[in-house]
């Protein structure tokens, strides 16, 4: 490659960048339409004012492999500010985002497009050069006439770019606002604001970042209504010590007349009346989509069922005589025969986005399934959600109503347009209307241990405690 056509490809590449991204951002939105970038924004214009400027470093010092890393280094760290800024708005309706659009996308949208291409050109120079790195650098002699136009295309815009920032935004220790805002020189309308500087924490979600559910290290404490009458136990069974890990979740179908179990260490249990085992399945959390452990669990019909983990990715389950392990190879972990694999999905929110539920029924009059939420450190609220059976998306979503305080919930049963939630605080059980979210009080249990999973049936309410090991199934008269 020609040293004089290398310097005027460069230089068209700073005038480029500069004039039409980064230019048309400051004066048409900024000055014109009066649109004030984010905190997002600014870290995305000032990556390609420095791509712009690095371009002006080699029409004048010459390619040098410092100038190649500070492109590649620009460009990958431009990409993931664009990709995060993209991925806030990615699952929105059409039309819906911050800012102003062009030719349908949104200005950060095409922030990812600017980065990416900046990347194969990078990619595609490296390509051409061959071994060596042409001597096209103008050092001390002048400037020809498309590098004078650039460097003064950079100079103006960024004049442009360091009053609306200075103005709009301000000094030091200001960084930006949240949303983009609007124009104003009028100090009175200025936004300057310290909200957004960078948060560090040992999950890499930051300051989004929810402790996963520790159901062992949750300890006693009070129960929502103090007026809800105590039930007594009447009976305890030990379950099956061939059953790994502690119970989560527990449901029954009436008509087949099976228990479904599942486990901390993902298994699923099909039981009969007695609670003998009649197949199993340990899940594979880590084949294709991702399933944490297993906290839910609800009947659809004799021979289908859905399990659940707290990360509310699920999998649906089939009771066939014809099944087994060596069918489920890419699905299971372990299993017996007669229980196989259907399908998995994930159940996606609105209220209920950075939430972990544990607990998971089915309304057969509905045809829904239902999720409650469980209590974090993050969220004011725990959110009622129902999802279409037949293309597994959300139908409505609620916030509890009635609760003096967040409860620790850890079971549910559903019947109709009732449900119960267990509260695992004060080994509570209470009634939740599915269509409003109303919680109102229930019963209390006597003498049981971090209860989890709850089952109403036939005026019984039956949970299941660990103690010494053994996974114990209660039942209370109601």
């Amino acid at each position: 490659m020609k040293e004089h056509l290398f310097n005027k490809l460069a230089s068209f590449a700073s005038i480029i960048i500069m004039a039409l991204p980064v230019g048309i951002a400051c004066f048409i939105f900024g000055f014109i339409y009066l649109d004030n970038p984010c905190a997002f924004c600014w870290q995305e214009r000032t990556a390609m004012i420095l791509v712009a400027l690095t371009a002006l470093y080699i029409v004048r010092f010459g390619l040098k492999p410092k100038y190649i890393a500070a492109l590649v280094w620009l460009g990958i760290y431009g990409a993931f500010m664009a990709s995060v800024h993209t991925s806030i708005n990615l699952g929105s309706d059409i039309g819906q985002g911050f800012s102003l659009k062009i030719m349908g996308a949104h200005t950060y949208t095409w922030a990812l497009f600017v980065f990416v291409t900046v990347l194969i050109v990078v990619a595609l120079l490296m390509l051409t050069l061959g071994n060596k790195f042409p001597n096209n650098g103008y050092g001390k002699q002048p400037l020809d006439t498309l590098p004078k136009v650039a460097c003064w295309i950079f100079l103006v815009v960024i004049s442009g770019n360091i009053v609306q920032a200075f103005t709009q935004t301000g000094p030091l220790p200001f960084v930006g606002q949240d949303s983009p805002g609007r124009v104003s020189f009028n100090p009175q309308y200025m936004s300057w604001e310290l909200d957004h500087w960078p948060t560090y924490a040992p999950n890499a979600r930051g300051a989004y970042a929810i402790d996963n559910p520790e159901i062992e290290s949750w300890q006693p404490t009070e129960a929502q209504f103090s007026d809800a009458p105590r039930v007594k136990l009447v009976a305890e069974q030990v379950l099956p010590s061939e059953i790994s890990g502690r119970v989560t979740a527990i449901d029954y179908q009436a008509e087949a007349g099976i228990y479904a179990l599942t486990t901390t260490d993902n298994w699923v249990y099909i039981l009969d009346k007695q609670m003998q085992i009649l197949s199993k399945a340990q899940i594979d959390g880590m084949y294709m989509l991702h399933i944490e452990t297993l906290h839910g669990v609800a009947f659809t019909s004799t021979n289908s069922l859905l399990v659940m983990g707290f990360n509310k990715a699920w999998v649906e389950l089939t009771l066939d005589p014809t099944q087994n392990w060596e069918m489920n190879y890419r699905r299971f972990n372990q299993s017996s025969d007669g229980i196989g694999e259907i399908a998995r999905g994930q159940f996606s929110t609105v209220r209920a986005k950075t939430s972990y539920s544990l607990a998971l029924g089915y309304s057969s009059t509905l045809e829904q399934f239902v999720t409650v939420t469980t209590r974090d450190a993050l969220n004011e609220h725990l959110v009622l959600s129902r999802f279409d059976r037949t293309d597994m998306t959300l139908s409505a979503e609620s916030n509890l109503q009635g609760l003096p305080a967040l409860p620790q919930v850890t079971g549910i049963s559903v019947q109709g347009e009732q449900a119960w939630l267990l509260n695992n605080d004060g080994s509570e059980v209470l009634k939740l209307n599915l269509l409003t979210g109303e919680v109102a009080p229930m019963a209390k249990l006597a003498g049981t241990t971090n209860p989890q999973g709850l089952l109403v049936q036939d005026g019984k309410l039956l949970t299941i405690s660990q103690i010494n090991g053994q996974n114990l199934l209660q039942t209370y008269v109601m």
